[in-house]
C-alpha cells in the first residue's frame, strides 16, 4: 500500500483539495493507498512514499526515501493523475 501526503502552508486549503483529488484518482484507478493532508511545519516526509505539494515546498520536503509530485495548477486533475500513475510504476506497485 502506498502512503501519500498532500502538503501546503497551513494544511487546510490546497492540501485538503489535493487530498480529495488524490483519493478520487486512487479509487478510480484501483490503487491501494492512503492519503493524508498536512501543513509544511508538521509533516514528517520520511513517513510517506509520495508527497504531493507545490513547487514552493517541494525542495524542503525532499528526502532519499520518497517521491515528490509538484503541482502548481490545483485544477489540473489529469496532470495529477499522470504523475500518480508514473510514481506508482516507478515504485513497482
Amino acid at each position: 500500500m502506498l502512503k501519500f501526503v498532500t502538503v501546503c502552508g497551513a494544511g487546510v486549503g490546497s492540501s485538503m483539495m489535493l487530498r480529495l483529488y488524490t483519493q478520487q484518482i486512487l479509487d478510480s484507478e484501483q490503487i491501494d493507498g492512503t492519503v493524508e493532508a498536512s501543513d509544511i511545519s508538521s509533516v514528517s516526509p520520511n513517513d510517506y512514499d509520495v508527497i504531493i505539494t507545490t513547487s514552493d515546498f517541494a525542495e524542503r520536503l525532499r528526502t532519499n526515501n520518497n517521491h515528490i509530485i509538484r503541482i502548481d495548477n490545483m485544477m489540473d486533475k489529469e496532470f495529477l493523475k499522470s504523475e500518480i500513475l508514473r510514481v506508482k510504476n516507478e515504485l513497482g506497485e
